[in-house]
């Protein structure tokens, strides 16, 4: 049976044969060995434990660099799924689009301007900024985008970008070339329909605008500076924009995807690569994207292009009222507390709104299911609804919620606003103390004065083009308003109608100066005013009564 020893027992054995100082290092040498191996076992379970620990830093960071991949592989997906529809639209027209600021655009519904800081993002240069061969004297060109939505040709872009264009040039995502035509035309809405007789088209999909929400992601594609098929992103801003002043019916999508001049028309789309509005407007001090865009939403989009496509033109309902915004001082005036909404200061003879019983100071909350907060909101709703639809329509009178329907008939076309007469005619009346208290001197006219005064109007921000009220009772015209007055306060003019006091129309001196006497002092008064052929609620802040015989 072999015998086991020890490291110092086998030291013993041939320590004769070993120099003194062998083996002083064989002792120190056994002797350690046990503490060696442990070491070492301590070693290899550190580098084991920060190899874990690495490769568990190593999982963790990955996974916001997978989420990253997996966003870029979205967004190149949408790219590569719309990007084959997209095309470049490159127009010539006589003379050369403006977007200077204030001034007129082309392609707005006449009377509309462009608020400052706003443009239409159409290039007006040639691709990449260079005129065209052979462009003619006194032509201009302009560069936008557009999208395939049908087979058979059928092309979606932004009006401005082809109003008054001459001749029309596609350019496709593989180089192709064709000419198109102009099938129709919405200034309303900056919506115009193309078509092309080229074939193998590609069509985009629309996708359910509606649906989206406030900070889902989105993909836009044009050719801004003439820059084809450029691709950028952002997220959805604010769903909802009205009262923008970019067009006549607004519920713009804003995003801060980048949108600059060229990419007007061109779509606006969500990660799936689906249509979810068309690129209209950006707000710009510089000329450039500042994170400020506008489009039509794909649900607006396709009721103008069905409409268009199938009829040449756009059918829209119509109320046959005029709106204003409410502050909480006009609410409250009017006996509205805790709601919102808009002041009805104008209802057209034989309307729908008259027949369906609103009156002027009515506060309109709802129409069809939805919160009407803005004049731009009524208009979005009631424009989207087709002519011969009875909507529901929820308003106050005098603090009492009243419930009305209201069957709309088709908008007609709108013309510019004319100008109302001044009010010359007629005697003036010395001024009751009611009247004086607000600094305030009014005219009474005959009613053929006033019938003379008569002229249709197309209040800019209100639902309805509006005729003039009745006046065959006669009118009150301000002859004069004193400087520092309650009545100048309230922004009232020299040569404004009065048409209503309070809740009591008025057409009389007399009529006036009861409905005045009926308020209390110090009592907030809505005033319902004309002028230049658009009626406007003001808010006029009675004084306290004068102090009789001087004290």
């Amino acid at each position: 049976m072999k015998q086991i020893t020890s490291p110092l027992a086998s030291a013993s054995t041939f320590a004769r044969f070993l120099p003194r100082t062998a083996l002083i290092a064989a002792v120190a040498l056994a002797t350690a060995a046990p503490a060696l191996a442990m070491a070492t076992t301590t070693n290899a379970a550190t580098a084991t434990s920060e190899k874990t620990s690495e490769k568990t830093r190593s999982t963790d960071e990955s996974s916001p660099r997978r989420k990253a991949n997996e966003l870029s592989r979205a967004f190149r997906n949408a790219a590569k799924e719309l990007a084959p529809s997209v095309v470049t639209i490159n127009t010539t027209m006589n003379a050369a689009p403006t977007a200077q600021r204030g001034a007129p655009m082309m392609g707005l519904p006449p009377g509309l301007q462009l608020p400052p800081g706003f443009q239409m993002p159409q290039q007006p240069q040639g691709r990449r900024g260079a005129p065209p061969q052979g462009q003619g004297p006194g032509q201009g060109h302009g560069t936008g985008t557009g999208v395939v939505i049908s087979r058979d040709g059928y092309i979606v872009t932004a009006n401005h970008v082809v109003d008054n264009a001459e001749s029309i040039e596609l350019v496709f995502s593989d180089g192709r070339t064709a000419k198109a035509e102009v099938v129709g035309l919405d200034p309303g809405t900056d919506i115009a329909v193309l078509r092309t007789s080229e074939s193998n088209l590609v069509p985009a999909s629309f996708g359910d605008s509606t649906e989206l929400e406030t900070g889902e992601w989105v993909v836009a594609i044009g050719a801004p500076f003439g820059l084809e098929q450029t691709v950028t992103a952002g997220i959805v801003s604010a769903k909802g924009r009205s009262d923008v002043g970019l067009a006549k019916f607004e519920n713009y999508i804003q995003t801060d995807a980048a949108i600059n001049p060229g990419n007007s028309g061109g779509p606006l789309a969500n990660l799936d690569g689906e249509i979810i509005g068309i690129n209209s407007a950006i707000s710009s001090r510089g000329g450039g994207s500042d994170g400020i865009g506008f489009a039509v939403p794909s649900s607006v989009v396709r009721r103008v292009v069905d409409s268009i496509i199938e009829t040449g033109r756009v059918a829209r309902g119509y109320l046959g009222i005029g709106v204003q915004p409410a502050s909480e001082e006009m609410l409250a005036s009017l006996g509205v507390e805790h709601a919102s909404g808009v002041v009805v200061n104008h209802i057209e003879k034989g309307s729908p709104a008259q027949c369906a019983g609103l009156e002027p100071g009515d506060v309109i909350t709802n129409v069809a299911g939805r919160s009407i907060r803005t004049p731009g909101e009524l208009i979005a709703t009631i424009s989207e609804i087709a002519p011969g639809k009875e909507v529901d329509i929820r308003a106050f009178r005098s603090g009492t919620e009243e419930r009305v329907r209201a069957t709309l008939a088709e908008r007609k076309d709108e013309s510019a606003p004319a100008k109302g007469m001044q009010g010359k005619h007629g005697s003036a009346a010395k001024p009751s103390s009611a009247l004086a208290r607000l600094g305030l001197a009014l005219r009474s006219l005959s009613a053929d004065e006033a019938a003379a005064m008569q002229n249709p109007r197309a209040n800019a921000g209100d639902d309805e083009a509006n005729g003039s009220d009745d006046n065959s009772g006669g009118a009150l015209v301000v002859e004069r308003v004193d400087e520092d007055s309650a009545a100048a306060a309230a922004g009232i003019e020299p040569g404004d109608i009065i048409r209503r006091i309070g809740k009591t129309p008025v057409r009389t001196l007399d009529e006036a100066t009861t409905a005045l006497d009926a308020i209390k002092k110090r009592a907030a008064v809505p005033v319902l005013v004309e002028r230049d052929g658009q009626t406007r609620f003001l808010l006029i802040q009675t004084p306290a009564a004068a102090p009789e015989n001087g004290r």
